[in-house]
């Protein structure tokens, strides 16, 4: 009788444990920073088939969340978008270890403006 406890205590334990984890594996999360007015970024816009980025002149890399999903028709041209600035958890967990997440900024998107049908100098 007590092993049987035992196992049930473990396995309700493990599926309470399971049910407190937040997201779902694989999936992103993004949070806007509080109180920050809007911004604009100006860039060649890029996609791996996940994920948008925009390559400023300078070179750095903004990979884009929230409204991407209308960013498609404007992959290779030179887009201003404007949004907050924002970090996304991206849930790292590998099957059967225990959980983790990593935060990197982003850039949430509200807006976009074609400024150019290509992209300049902007490199990827």
């Amino acid at each position: 009788m007590s092993k049987t406890l035992l196992v049930t205590l473990l396995w309700l334990s493990s599926a309470l444990w399971l049910l407190a984890q937040e997201g779902i594996p694989g999936a992103d999360s993004a949070h806007a920073a509080p109180g920050k007015s809007p911004t604009t970024i100006a860039g060649c816009l890029y996609s791996t088939g996940v994920h948008y980025t925009v390559t400023d002149k300078e070179g750095k890399v903004h990979r884009l969340t929230g409204s991407t999903a209308k960013l498609s028709h404007y992959v290779g041209h030179e887009v201003e978008i404007t949004g907050k600035p924002a970090v996304i958890t991206l849930d790292t967990t590998m099957t059967q270890t225990a959980s983790s997440a990593e935060e990197v900024p982003a850039f949430q998107v509200e807006r976009v403006k074609v400024l150019s049908k290509t992209c300049g100098s902007a490199t990827h």
